[in-house]
């Protein structure tokens, strides 16, 4: 049989992209001609028109033949472990299914038949280690079949956005010091589309992934690309002089370590009553969306706050090189919501061209010199939802042995050490103490917190004994 056959119709049967086959032709264009996936299902088409369908289905769904590959298999596992899976579970009990899903989270198959054990456990093991993403998908529709959830029976974006609050509880009571991926929960809700079971298995991965995977968020900051700006610059509307009330911006680079890859933190200004005076009006985060192909969008992707207080928007964005100006257009669908210009403008700091933009240049250089740390430190506040608190809570040490790690903290003129048993979560047996630790405070609740940034965790101070 043609393999794109035998793909599609498993893609098909099990409704990866609507409901029915009639609703996916009716997506696909095939509106005066709907039974031919039914007839592709009955193998009654020609391997041309398996073609057709497959290239529709590509460009419909802005996907490469590998999605639809790995999207097949993923059914197909689905199924497969399912019949070795789920003999294993007791599902009398009323936990089983969270048991089920521990299980294949924490690789943790001592429960199960010895043969098992020998057979099946090995094969999930290396699948997990060398196709995540395949796996994640497997072990997200083996949860979804188990809970009887039919993401097209209401609405698929309320589904997706109630099982991605069941599936975070779960993973951030298993992970608690995952900070960073339970923010990821709100943000996947909140940016995502989820029309199809596709988005819901493709969504619910990049979540399994940034729970289970310490370096998933260095992975994934490449989908977002850096210009050749200086690491700190800044712009106008091109034309405006500089008066009171005039706005300028200030993008900071932040490079996840990439020299190509990440995001800008944004500080959006407006001039007072002075040369010296600049307010912080707003803090965004702008991330430019990587392209694959030279005739993929540009896209723009900015928002602001943090947690379920998250806003976003999009614009479609061009860049002049030789006049060095941004050029954005919002995304109708979410408007303009942080009132950026249709133009901005890098100013020259070192050689500004003319007097209009000399006057920016000797105005924004003294600004960073005397303001513009303090500035970005409230932006940074502002946007993340945390207050570095370095300044009254200094850090003179890090201490870690086999049972133990020990901070050694300057807190109001005393010294005092803060310990907690190794013991406590899992992933503090992976730090070092080389390693950069932040104490900072949730504006969402107010509370103190030990975080390792580079790793994503993170523990509130009172948990820890204090000497």
């Amino acid at each position: 049989m043609n393999e794109k056959r035998k793909i599609l119709q498993c893609l098909i049967d099990n409704r990866a992209f609507a409901p029915s086959a009639s609703a996916l032709a009716k997506d696909l264009g095939y509106e005066s001609n709907k039974a031919t996936l039914y007839r592709i299902m009955r193998d009654e088409t020609k391997d041309s028109t398996v073609d057709d369908v497959w290239d529709k289905l590509l460009e419909e769904h802005c996907l490469t033949e590998r999605h639809l590959y790995n999207l097949a298999r993923i059914f197909e596992g689905a199924a497969y472990f399912s019949d070795l899976i789920l003999p294993e579970m007791d599902r009398k009990h009323p936990k089983w299914l969270r048991y089920l899903l521990l299980m294949l989270t924490d690789d943790d198959y001592e429960a199960c038949s010895p043969e098992f054990q020998q057979e099946t456990a090995p094969i999930l093991k290396d699948l997990k280690a060398d196709e995540p993403d395949v796996y994640w998908g497997i072990v997200t529709v083996i949860y979804i079949r188990c809970r009887n959830i039919d993401p097209y029976k209401e609405n698929p974006q309320r589904t997706f956005c109630l099982l991605i609050d069941e599936l975070d509880s779960m993973l951030s009571y298993w992970y608690p010091g995952r900070t960073d991926a339970h923010e990821i929960s709100f943000n996947l809700k909140e940016l995502t589309k989820a029309s199809n079971l596709w988005k819901i298995i493709e969504n619910c991965t990049i979540l399994f992934r940034r729970y289970t995977e310490a370096d998933f968020s260095s992975y994934a900051s490449q989908s977002m690309m850096l210009f050749g700006w200086d690491a700190k610059s800044f712009w106008r509307i091109p034309g405006h002089p500089y008066l009171q009330g005039s706005q300028v911006w200030v993008l900071v680079e932040h490079s996840f370590g990439r020299a190509t890859n990440g995001c800008y933190i944004v500080l959006c200004l407006e001039a007072g009553k002075d040369i010296c005076t600049f307010v912080l009006k707003d803090a965004l985060v702008f991330c430019f969306w990587s392209v694959d192909k030279e005739d993929d969008p540009l896209i723009l992707q900015a928002c602001r706050g943090t947690g379920a207080h998250r806003e976003w928007c999009f614009y479609a964005y061009g860049y002049d090189e030789e006049t060095h100006t941004l050029y954005l257009e919002a995304n109708p669908a979410t408007g303009n919501l942080f009132g950026l210009p249709e133009a901005m403008k890098q100013i020259n700091l070192e050689k500004p061209k003319d007097k209009e933009e000399k006057v920016w240049a000797r105005i924004m250089n003294k600004w960073d010199k005397e303001q513009g740390n303090s500035i970005f430190e409230q932006a940074k506040a502002l946007f993340a939802g945390r207050i570095d608190l370095k300044d009254t809570y200094q850090l003179e040490d890090v201490s870690i042995s086999r049972t133990c790690l020990k901070l050694f903290i300057r807190h109001n003129g005393d010294s005092r050490t803060y310990q907690l048993p190794i013991e406590a979560y899992d992933f503090l047996q992976k730090i070092n103490p080389t390693q950069q630790v932040l104490i900072v405070r949730h504006t969402d609740d107010q509370d103190i917190y030990v975080e390792w940034p580079e790793m994503g965790y993170g523990i509130k101070l009172s948990e820890f004994e204090v000497h």
